[in-house]
């Protein structure tokens, strides 16, 4: 992974130099990285825009002031990256991906018409639109031009990312350690370091299950010790039970769909039982301090914003509000909030989509993606695997309900990698630019 770091220097150096121009000065980034990706057109660019794309959303998530730029360029840059495809939309296959959302947008457009954010709102609807329909289109493009270079390049900027938040934890602690008490590296809080590395260990699994030959069996183990270490010093109970059950099923599914359904369908109803007696167990193994057992008792302050999202549900049952109403009511009540302890957003992804889109919506959303879990799902009985340890991290967690985060793009990027025959396929096709 070094030597291939290094052959593509000039890639991650750009990287590197949007990161340093941003955070010396948010204004010269706004201007200096669409005039550089506008220049790149017909340059055959296509890996730079992806892992632009997924560095900036992943400079965006953290909580630190230098990268504070990147809340404000990733639209820009989403927006020009879609621009730059648009001019060159009748030499790009159309995969079907974004196909299975269409009656959701059309739900969350009936949604948006009452929303008291409108602007927000349709920004927030957009982007979603867009991440679904041009990612397939620019991961498809990416394996027939060059599969391996696209792929290692996935791997090597998810192994950068953690591996430098490792390096800092020793290096600048201060940097990177969430509060004064918990490990978050380059990301926003310790959660959102727990999703990125069990989101990154699918990717990095099901890449090296179908093209063990990319890495040697020290890049294997280095790429997991980075995860491991990640999910242990973050403390994410999320990431780590999301992980181990993703592991579970990754194991069971090529054995068996029957029996990887049977146990992990028993693994669901089993962790019901385990979280109503998880302070029991916990304390018997002696664990109490790295699982927060005190927070754990309280809920971590997640009943409180699942009452308050339940409450609000029953006003627009059906219908709900539009893209960002979630943030906009709980921001309504931020001092609410504050008095009792919690701050953030509601911690599941579909009590989130029912109040921003209504039930009618939520449903369309999760037909959606289980019809394209489906769909990868005939290619690679793996697919399943994903898609239970996807189920446990949302349900506590609402990434899966906005667009331009770190974690959503890599689920996009799995399954349409999983869809594909290119994929699949011994040897690059096509060209090489």
């Amino acid at each position: 992974m070094l030597n291939y770091i290094i052959r593509e220097q000039r890639l991650f150096l750009t990287l590197a130099l949007w990161m340093v121009i941003g955070m010396a000065s948010s204004m010269a980034a706004m201007v200096f990285i669409p005039l550089h990706l506008l220049s790149m057109r017909n340059k055959g660019a296509y890996l730079l825009f992806l892992l632009g794309l997924w560095f900036l959303f992943t400079l965006s998530d953290s909580r630190q002031g230098v990268f504070r730029f990147a809340q404000s360029i990733k639209p820009v840059v989403f927006l020009v990256t879609a621009f730059l495809i648009w001019e060159e939309r009748n030499y790009w296959l159309q995969p079907t991906f974004f196909k299975s959302f269409l009656p959701f947008f059309a739900f969350a457009i009936v949604s948006w018409l009452e929303s008291p954010i409108q602007i927000l709102s349709f920004q927030k609807m957009l982007s979603y639109f867009l991440l679904v329909y041009i990612i397939p289109m620019v991961v498809q493009r990416l394996l027939v031009q060059d599969k391996e270079r696209f792929l290692k390049g996935l791997i090597a900027l998810g192994g950068l990312v953690l591996g430098t938040g490792l390096a800092l934890r020793f290096v600048a602690p201060g940097f990177v350690i969430f509060g004064g008490e918990r490990f978050s590296g380059l990301l926003g809080n310790p959660n959102g370091l727990g999703i990125y590395a069990f989101c990154f260990l699918m990717l990095y699994m099901l890449i090296r299950h179908y093209h063990q030959q990319y890495f040697t069996k020290q890049e294997h183990y280095i790429i997991l010790g980075v995860i491991a270490l990640s999910l242990v010093f973050a403390g994410s109970r999320g990431g780590i039970f999301s992980s181990a059950l993703f592991l579970l099923g990754y194991v069971l599914f090529q054995r068996s769909l029957i029996i990887g359904f049977s146990l992990l369908i028993s693994v669901f109803v089993g962790y019901q039982l385990v979280m109503a007696n998880a302070v029991d167990i916990i304390s018997s193994l002696g664990l109490e301090e790295y699982f927060r057992l005190e927070t754990l008792e309280k809920g971590s302050g997640r009943l409180v914003a699942f009452e308050f999202a339940w409450k609000h549900i029953q006003y627009n049952y059906w219908w709900g509000k539009g893209f960002a109403y979630t943030e906009y009511l709980m921001h309504q009540y931020r001092d609410y909030f504050e008095g009792l302890g919690h701050q953030g957003n509601v911690h599941n992804s579909y009590l989130t989509m029912w109040l921003d889109v209504g039930l009618v919506g939520l449903i369309a959303f999760v037909w959606g993606w289980l019809r394209n879990f489906y769909k990868a799902a005939q290619s690679s009985p793996l697919a399943w695997a994903v898609l239970f340890g996807i189920a446990l991290t949302t349900t506590v967690e609402s990434w899966l309900a906005a667009s331009m985060n770190p974690f959503t793009i890599q689920l996009v990027i799995i399954l349409s990698l999983l869809s594909m025959k290119e994929f699949y396929e011994n040897k690059d096709l096509g060209f090489r630019e």
